[in-house]
């Protein structure tokens, strides 16, 4: 991902301020979570239909550094470039020049030497530079071994303040990230301060003519005229090649020797240095200036969000999840999608929509896959593992992520959130049983008790229809009460096979001979069959008929409380496993129902009957139901051997 100078700075701040700042005292841990949902809302805006790390993390990185910046002001500093830099890019050259003004060991005060060893290592050093550059441009490119040694400059101290931490940690991932960067800038003011240098160094010898008269010429001890005549030849061959001026001849160097040559003839001499130094230094020293300027400013810096720096960004980041279904039972997740406050999103879909997928969830081998779902990863998940109760639906986010080890974070989110809304609407199911059952036990010896019986029993069918998404019973959608109620998505079969338990015709016939209430949960074609639209009728043809015999009794006011505890748990495990019971473990989960709810409200009956008759709340009520309906729960599904103590389904990679 090439990000601008300015990005890349903030990028790094904010992984400084993430790594060092792990107390979370200068970005709070709500901070950083907003930061990641208004970066996720931008791009979602910008038209990302599946946000990654590369579409959030410079947005969230600006919020995090404005907010760092804003509390620290050694992080503000980190924003923009150092004040030192700037000074030194301007100051250094200027400091060449100077020195090279101040320069005495090309000419000294009153001589001009055609073989002056300083002149002769300026004009050598400057061509090996040249010659060093040219083999850096053919060989592989590598980062400069001096900006890697200066990363060490920036090991974070542990003694140190927070802010001093921050800023170390930021130099050394700048130093990493931006080595070619520093590199041209270092290039491009080494470059300036040779060609000042090569100036001042020239503006010595012109200056100091103004007010001294040079001696020229040159001394040797092994070296006759011709020899120094074609050195000096090679020495300006360029200048009075490009230049178009005449070269010395041999007779100007023999009469300049031990330094004889003197007067108005040494300006050109002087000139000849001054242009050699032109063409040999300052030009190309500018030039290559300029070109590294130019490649400094179309520099871009590099970073990959799928880098081990960016962990916290990604773990951090919503999953924007879209599961294939694929198979007989794909149905029972239809309309089953959720979101997070944070962001993620869990959507399924089907084969025929084409679409690519993450994870492909199958219940048959043999049909092949859409071509847009081959690359992803298959996982063979039964419905009955985690579709037979809502306590087993978080098997399906234990088994995405282990098919999904980079969206862990976000399952891990998704499960919560899945939990959390299960949670919510048992607690809205236990409100309402609580809140029928405290009517219940108010009821009192009357013409109209069991019609007041029937009719809450109506309003908890409602009730509980309303927070399980079914439609009210049909015989009922006008008359039932209406109940402020939030519906949630719940999972359902497509066979629509419906529990069968309740009032059989038996149990009926026992009820009005004054049979126990236990007699009254049955299994039975004629009994409680929800999915058929019969239960309520059913559940009254049997619970009214109890209720207006116990009424009719003096004392027995803990039976009623103890069938309609028990007709009223019933109610709740038949409305909740609404077209979820596979055909063939109807009857037996229907049984098992008929003793543990008759069984768990034996034992709990003293405490519910107190609860209930006592003037505080609701909440000790709910407890006490919530206590009975998950050990009811657990033991048919997960003791029982339910999906959540299944062996793993087995995960393949197409």
């Amino acid at each position: 991902m090439r990000v601008t100078e300015p990005q890349l700075r903030t990028v790094l701040l904010a992984q400084a301020v993430e790594h060092m700042d792990t107390a979370r005292t200068l970005v709070s841990q709500t901070e950083w979570d907003e930061a990641t949902r208004s970066a996720v809302a931008a791009a979602r805006q910008r038209g990302a239909q599946r946000v990654g790390a590369a579409d959030v993390v410079l947005e969230r990185a600006h919020t995090i550094a404005e907010r760092a910046s804003g509390r620290d002001t050694t992080v503000a500093a980190l924003r923009q470039p150092g004040a030192w830099w700037r000074w030194s890019a301007r100051g250094l050259p200027l400091l060449a020049l100077l020195l090279g003004l101040a320069t005495d060991r090309i000419a000294n005060a009153h001589r001009v030497d055609l073989l002056s060893p300083p002149l002769l290592i300026v004009l050598a050093w400057n061509l090996a530079v040249y010659l060093l550059i040219a083999w850096q441009v053919w060989r592989p490119p590598t980062r400069a071994a001096w900006l890697q040694g200066l990363r060490h400059l920036h090991r974070p101290g542990r003694g140190r303040g927070l802010g001093a931490r921050i800023a170390a940690d930021f130099g050394a991932r700048w130093w990493a990230h931006a080595a070619e960067l520093l590199a041209q800038r270092g290039a491009r003011v080494l470059h300036l301060c040779a060609a000042a240098w090569g100036a001042g160094i020239a503006l010595s010898l012109l200056l100091r003519g103004l007010v001294v008269r040079y001696q020229f010429g040159w001394e040797s001890t092994f070296l006759d005229a011709a020899q120094v005549h074609a050195l000096v030849s090679v020495l300006f061959w360029p200048l009075t090649m490009l230049g178009g001026l005449a070269p010395f001849t041999l007779q100007e160097i023999a009469a300049t020797q031990n330094f004889a040559g003197e007067g108005a003839a040494g300006g050109r001499w002087v000139w000849m240095y001054v242009g050699l130094l032109a063409l040999v230094v300052m030009l190309p020293r500018l030039a290559l200036a300029a070109w590294a300027r130019w490649r400094e400013a179309r520099w871009h810096g590099h970073i990959d969000p799928e880098d081990a720096a960016f962990a916290g960004l990604r773990a951090a980041l919503p999953g924007d999840l879209l599961i294939g279904l694929h198979g007989p039972e794909a149905e029972v997740l239809q309309g089953a999608a959720i979101q997070t406050a944070q962001g993620d999103r869990l959507q399924f879909a089907f084969a025929d929509t084409g679409q690519p997928v993450d994870a492909v969830l199958a219940w048959t081998a043999s049909d092949a896959l859409p071509p847009a779902w081959q690359t992803a990863p298959l996982l063979a998940l039964r419905g009955d593992d985690f579709g037979a109760s809502w306590i087993l639906e978080p098997a399906l986010f234990d088994q995405l992520s282990t098919a999904l080890p980079p969206h862990r974070h976000a399952l891990a989110r998704l499960r919560a959130a899945w939990v959390e809304r299960n949670e919510l609407r048992f607690g809205q199911s236990l409100q309402a049983l609580a809140q029928h059952l405290r009517t219940c036990v108010h009821l009192s010896p009357g013409g109209d008790a069991a019609a007041q019986y029937a009719e809450q029993v109506q309003g908890l069918d409602a009730a509980l229809r309303a927070l399980h998404g079914q439609p009210p019973a049909p015989a009922l959608r006008d008359a039932a009460p209406q109940r402020e109620t939030s519906t949630l998505p719940t999972l359902r079969r497509a066979d629509r096979t419906a529990l069968a338990v309740g009032t059989s015709a038996g149990a009926a016939a026992g009820a009005a001979a004054g049979a126990k209430a236990g007699a009254l949960i049955d299994i039975g074609t004629g009994g409680l069959t929800l999915g058929a639209g019969t239960a309520l009728g059913a559940l009254l043809g049997g619970t009214t008929a109890w209720a207006l015999r116990s009424l009719q009794k003096k004392g027995d006011g803990d039976d009623l409380l103890r069938h309609a505890a028990e007709a009223a748990c019933t109610h709740y495990l038949v409305i909740a496993h609404h077209q979820r019971v596979p055909p063939g473990n109807a009857a037996d989960l229907g049984a098992r129902w008929r003793a543990e709810v008759t069984g768990t409200v034996a034992a709990h009956s003293d405490d519910l009957a107190a609860a209930l008759k006592s003037g505080a709340g609701d909440g000790a009520v709910q407890a006490l139901l919530r206590t009975m309906l998950m050990g009811i729960l657990q033991r048919s599904f997960v003791a029982a051997g339910g999906g959540a103590t299944a062996t793993a389904p087995a995960v393949h990679t197409t």
